[in-house]
């Protein structure tokens, strides 16, 4: 028993805190939350009241009572009393039910305001968040947060709240009444309620642990659609169509043996309580009944004892079945509030400020960086100095660390050790949002969106004029079959681009590095993919990008690095080297037998 106190003491206070994190977003609906609460206790009354016209009739018209005296004298006719106590029954139960749809119309409100801001707070944040947390999580995982456990979540704060609250509420007041009419068949209704506490108490714990499951498998199956529905072209090609069944059937299976157990859970649950309430109630109807041939009790109180004992059990199964679904609930809001509380490994530090005008000179001073410290070192004290405008290529065998230069230099990740500078300054003294301004990244898969030719081109730069975009898509060489397109720049692209060539998608990802015209240029493998002729346009088309601007070229076609000022070649996580491209080949290193491996029939020496 101390055990179990012990568990149900502390699972409290973890409900307290996990809920506490709600508290700003229900603090707006405060006023509306007050007024819910008012129509609750007059629905609370109007529910009291609904079985006694019955009893009145049964007493005073069928049973001939006599009227108490503060009875007005019209109605002591027999038929203008079961007129009146027949509209009374009718007045009360149209109250009930108009003051309950009122109740449930402003609790639906509040409740899909409560999860407008909450999923806009959930969306804000993963934004916020680096590529350090969604690196570490499923995508899919990350998507059910904000989609079905906000539901879950909604249940939570409002329904379950009020249904437990007007659970409460009528529990209470026929408590009352029915210790009035007579406390001994009372206290004989409430032998049950102990077992029926215990009962909860038991489940609670394993149903919690079953939902965490399920929350988890739907979060994974997520991830698996996702991974499939996105990567449908490998799928296809490959023809691993049976095998992403396979795993998706997996994923289900776990949430399926999961959700059944839960649901076996509360079955039992329903009939533990079914058959407390059904002795109950077969208690009190017989001593009841015999309490009015003794004279104790009218016919009339007994019926509403009755009554009430009948909507007792309810009231006591809905707090049951609701303490099993905030069990439930609680489980996504643990999993929100993690969301929510997880802190950006790169942010604004105190004092950051906006940059000033880039020039564009690059600056690493012995940088060390580690995705995973206990993997090693990425880079590992590496220094270089890039003029502001110079071209650079990054060269390396694959895995060196070309990639993670570039993602340090916008901030994309922080480096364990050194410092990276721009024009001289700490890029952690700039706001992240004012540096990554100054930084454009053209990756070797453009990312292009659901959106038109024009929209998509405009990303780097919202609010760009017409003019201005039909500019930089001339320069990137986009122009002339973005004209040829159905509706030229008003086509609308197909998620990721798909309806667009790689060459097009390509130049439409230049376009939009023309148009943001930032200082620092970060080209990812423009050329790859492409054929020669598709490569020559857009290598034109990267040389008008490129010019006066800092860039740094990551490329495993070597030929690309001649048409750079300087060429960095990284081994083992630092610069083994560094030159132009014939200063390389005479020193006979690392980049001399990268370029044979490519160039064979070419001799420099």
């Amino acid at each position: 028993m101390k055990r179990l106190y012990s568990e149900v003491v502390s699972s409290l206070r973890e409900t307290r805190r996990t809920l506490a994190s709600f508290v700003p977003f229900l603090r707006p609906r405060l006023r509306g939350m007050l007024l819910a609460l008012v129509l609750l206790l007059l629905e609370t009354g109007t529910s009291l009241a609904q079985p006694w016209p019955l009893a009145l009739i049964l007493d005073y018209v069928l049973g001939g009572k006599s009227l108490p005296g503060y009875v007005p004298r019209f109605l002591a006719g027999s038929g203008v009393l079961l007129a009146a106590l027949a509209f009374l029954a009718v007045v009360v139960s149209g109250a009930s039910r108009g003051i309950s749809s009122l109740r449930s119309y402003l609790l639906q409100r509040l409740g899909q305001e409560t999860v407008f801001d909450l999923r806009n707070a959930l969306y804000r944040r993963v934004h916020e968040l680096g590529l350090d947390y969604h690196s570490d999580r499923r995508t899919g995982d990350t998507i059910t947060r904000v989609t079905g456990d906000v539901r879950e979540v909604r249940t939570l704060l409002v329904d379950s709240v009020v249904e437990i609250g007007s659970s409460s509420l009528i529990l209470l007041g026929m408590l009352v009444v029915m210790l009035f009419l007579d406390w001994k068949l009372t206290l004989l209704a409430l032998l049950g309620a102990p077992f029926l506490f215990l009962a909860v108490s038991r489940y609670r714990g394993a149903l919690i642990n079953r939902m965490r499951t399920v929350r988890t498998r739907e979060g994974a199956i997520a991830s698996v659609a996702q991974e499939a529905i996105t990567g449908i072209r490998a799928v296809k090609i490959f023809g691993r169509e049976r095998e992403e069944l396979s795993r998706f059937r997996r994923e289900s299976e776990e949430a399926l043996r999961a959700s059944v157990e839960s649901a076996a859970i509360q079955a039992r649950f329903g009939l533990m309580l079914g058959l407390v309430g059904g002795l109950g109630v077969a208690l009190v109807v017989y001593f009841g009944a015999r309490q009015v041939l003794a004279g104790a009790i009218s016919v009339g109180e007994l019926t509403v004892f009755v009554s009430y004992l009948g909507q007792f059990f309810s009231p006591m199964w809905s707090l049951s079945r609701q303490a099993n679904q905030v069990g439930q609930s609680l489980v996504s809001a643990e999993r929100i509030v993690e969301l929510l509380d997880a802190e950006p490994g790169v942010k604004d530090l105190p004092g950051a400020r906006p940059a000033p005008p880039i020039a564009g000179r690059v600056t690493f001073e012995d940088v060390s960086f580690a995705y995973d410290p206990q993997a090693g070192y990425v880079l590992d004290g590496m220094s270089f100095d890039v003029e502001a405008g110079s071209r650079v290529a990054l060269v390396g065998v694959s895995g060196a660390g070309k990639t993670t230069v570039t993602s340090l230099i916008a901030r994309l990740y922080d480096p364990q050790e050194g410092r990276i500078l721009i024009d001289g300054q700490d890029i952690k003294g700039f706001t992240l949002r004012s540096l990554r301004e100054a930084v454009t990244f053209v990756p070797q898969e453009p990312m292009l969106f659901r959106a038109t030719v024009a929209e998509n081109i405009a990303y780097g730069r919202p609010g760009a004029s017409r003019e201005e975009i039909e500019h930089a898509a001339e320069l990137a060489g986009a122009a002339e079959f973005i004209r040829a397109l159905p509706e030229g720049y008003d086509t609308l692209v197909s998620e990721r681009g798909e309806s667009l060539s790689g060459g097009q998608r390509q130049r439409i990802s230049i376009a939009r590095a023309m148009l943001r015209d930032s200082p620092i240029l970060i080209l990812d493998e423009p050329e790859a993919g492409l054929d020669a002729e598709v490569a020559g346009a857009v290598a034109e088309s990267w040389r008008h990008l490129t010019e006066g601007r800092t860039t740094f070229v990551i490329s495993h076609e070597l030929r690309l690095a001649r048409e750079v000022d300087r060429i960095l070649v990284i081994d083992s996580g630092d610069i083994v080297e560094s030159g132009t491209h014939e200063e390389l080949l005479e020193r006979d290193g690392l980049y001399a037998r990268l370029y044979a491996l490519q160039e064979p029939d070419v001799t420099w020496r």
